[in-house]
């Protein structure tokens, strides 16, 4: 495994790509949760009102209890970032040769893939602990409870953050393998995540009233794992803990997911 990660990130370290997607990706955990703190202080300061009157710092935004739905559910946005990261680094080997040559030089198609798998994985592994540690960072700065079992109630987001990550990267996996081209994959990666799949998805739930089935479309799927949970500061109902059917259903698109990769690896032609 530690082989297959340092031929992966062999290839990574000296592309400009990568250490720029990364960087971008490092200056949005760091700016999100101080960014949301500046916003409410200032919106306090000047007698702003949100959410039918309530005044924004008595939101418990930054209460552990509330903390790791809030931070993981933002930080999910930003999961396109190492999407591409994927994207790039399949269209790279085969826009250089590089899938080929590994498989002459006696890497198996097999390994080739789980080399991309074990390093989504340790990224993913990589980005969870770093919100961790920022949410722990968050937390005893400025949530009003500090106690242990305030700080373990519901952590097991950053778990559902890293199921998150993983799948949807290997999403991006297949995509790159389909297309093969980093330019036209990324164009079509955004315009789905952006465009397609909000549209067929508003229409399936508001136009033929199938919330069921709008939830079983892949990124709908990946991101229902972390509930929206600002609802719950309106009075709403919220779900405010990893759903066993969420998680289901994530692990099976997953599996399917790693299911054609493998086949697209290990059938097509690798040019």
């Amino acid at each position: 495994m530690l082989r297959l990660l340092s031929i992966e990130f062999y290839k990574l370290r000296n592309t400009r790509y990568f250490w720029i997607l990364a960087g971008l990706f490092l200056v949005f955990l760091l700016a999100v949760p101080i960014a949301s703190k500046a916003l409410l202080d200032y919106l306090e300061s000047i007698g702003e009102t949100i959410f039918n009157g309530i005044n924004p710092g008595d939101l418990p935004i930054f209460d552990f209890v509330d903390l790791w739905q809030n931070l993981t559910w933002i930080y999910s946005a930003f999961s396109i970032f190492l999407g591409f990261i994927i994207v790039i680094s399949i269209g790279n080997e085969y826009s250089y040769g590089t899938i080929k040559q590994n498989v002459i030089d006696g890497l198996s198609r097999e390994e080739f893939l789980m080399s991309k798998l074990v390093f989504i994985a340790v990224l993913s592994l990589i980005v969870s602990l770093l919100a961790m540690i920022i949410g722990l960072v968050m937390g005893f700065l400025w949530s009003p409870v500090k106690e242990l079992p305030f700080i373990l109630e519901h952590i097991e987001f950053i778990p559902a953050y890293f199921l998150h990550l993983f799948s949807f990267q290997a999403f991006c996996l297949v995509i790159g393998l389909l297309v093969k081209r980093s330019g036209i994959t990324i164009a079509l990666l955004t315009f789905y995540v952006y465009v397609i799949e909000p549209i067929l998805s508003a229409i399936i739930e508001f136009e033929y009233e199938q919330l069921w089935l709008a939830n079983l479309l892949p990124l709908n799927a990946i991101g229902n794992i972390i509930p929206l949970p600002f609802t719950k500061y309106a009075m709403m109902e919220t779900q405010t803990s990893v759903g066993m059917d969420d998680l289901g259903i994530l692990l099976a698109y997953t599996a399917l997911f790693l299911f054609i990769a493998f086949r697209i690896i290990t059938k097509r032609d690798l040019r």
